[in-house]
């Protein structure tokens, strides 16, 4: 029964990107098994994969993906990073997508691209999660979207995402389009520029 309305993140973004071969920029990639998915569902015509791959060792960290509480975590985010460089290795090497191994805010200094989605899954604290906003609605195209994850996850990373998305809600810098709520459970947030 808990399980009964959740759905696939995918499926939110399929939902309401219905651009034929968009330009995406995805923050916070991981393992890019997402990354595999924007580029099966949408077949890109550029795809922009963002993350520092970077073990950090504050103990805010340590009970995240990448957290350094054994000292390993950096030789496990480069095993990351180089697994990602070997999935998408034609696709890099045909330019469909770059990957930029930086954090977010200094990514977003260097693209020159204009996006029609900005999927942002990276740092979930407050401070950078209202960067990362702020950052793309500079870049997001007039009819683009952005989608947040782990929205509405009440405690993680002290509700940052659901915190900076109210944030700019209240200040009527967003639209929210679509939510997560308990008959379409997804975590997700999708939200255009006003």
């Amino acid at each position: 029964m808990r399980n009964l309305f959740k759905k696939k993140r995918i499926e939110v973004v399929k939902k309401y990107l219905k651009k034929k071969n968009p330009i995406i920029l995805e923050i916070g990639v991981h393992k890019g098994d997402f990354s595999q998915l924007l580029l099966e569902n949408f077949e890109p015509e550029k795809l922009v994969l963002v993350d520092p791959w970077n073990a950090e060792s504050n103990e805010d960290y340590n009970s995240s993906l990448y957290g350094n509480l054994h000292g390993d975590g950096q030789n496990i985010q480069d095993s990351y990073y180089n697994d990602v460089l070997k999935k998408f290795e034609k696709e890099i090497n045909n330019s469909q997508i770059e990957i930029l191994r930086k954090k977010s805010s200094d990514a977003f200094r260097i693209l020159n691209y204009e996006f029609d989605l900005i999927y942002i899954d990276g740092n979930h604290l407050f401070e950078f999660v209202i960067e990362d906003i702020n950052n793309s609605l500079k870049i997001i195209k007039e009819n683009g979207y952005i989608i947040l994850d782990d929205y509405k996850i009440v405690g993680w990373w002290n509700d940052g995402v659901t915190k900076a998305i109210n944030k700019f809600k209240e200040e009527k810098k967003i639209k929210i389009i679509h939510q997560h709520n308990f008959f379409n459970k997804h975590n997700q947030c999708l939200i255009k520029k006003i």
